[in-house]
């Protein structure tokens, strides 16, 4: 007797990411020996702003604005990626209370792909660099944008890692905006605003 197979739900985002993410692959290994440097051209937008990051206590970078378009926030939702509960719970008043968004939360890789099987879709997402596990959300951000279904969502860093070899790691993963902890509700809406178009 053969056993018969649960019927897939062809709406839905493979758990596995269809091969191109997988939990196992975000756990950070044991780093590789040191190779030199490769030189690398530094992005000008790292340049601009950075001195007056500590004085104003947040910076944006917008790397990738959407064209204008009319958002209705209470048909947005956000997934924010934050192992912090404080600081998850935080967001969520900004992003609910302040502008009207729907907002779903994780606090690992493992309730940030359960998020993405629930319907709709995120339309954007605020993505910690450092999650549970030896995570890094730059793994994540890079398996974003390597899946066929989900490559185009736009991603909002939002970390207290703002070296510039950080921003440019962000850039070159396909980053729509770089947020600093801490920072700012006003700096947070204004990067949501200007990834989703509004």
């Amino acid at each position: 007797m053969q056993n018969k197979q649960p019927p897939s739900n062809p709406g839905a985002i493979d758990l596995d990411f269809t091969g191109v993410f997988r939990i196992k692959d975000l756990v950070q290994a044991a780093p590789p020996p040191p190779q030199p440097p490769k030189p690398r051209p530094v992005p000008k937008e790292l340049l601009v702003g950075v001195k007056s990051l500590s004085k104003n206590n947040y910076f944006v970078n917008l790397t990738r604005p959407r064209p204008a378009r009319a958002i209705d926030p209470a048909k947005t939702t956000i997934l924010v990626v934050e192992d912090d509960a404080v600081t998850r719970g935080t967001l969520g008043l900004i992003l609910n209370r302040g502008e009207g968004y729907q907002v779903r939360a994780a606090n690992d890789v493992k309730t940030f792909v359960a998020a993405l099987q629930k319907r709709p879709l995120p339309d954007a997402v605020i993505l910690d660099i450092e999650l549970p596990g030896g995570v890094s959300g730059f793994k994540i951000l890079a398996k974003i944008r390597a899946h066929p279904d989900i490559r185009h969502l736009p991603v909002i860093i939002f970390s207290g890692h703002s070296e510039p070899e950080d921003l440019e790691m962000g850039l070159e993963l396909g980053a729509d905006a770089y947020i600093s902890k801490p920072a700012k509700a006003e700096a947070i809406l204004a990067a949501v605003k200007a990834v989703l178009g509004r």
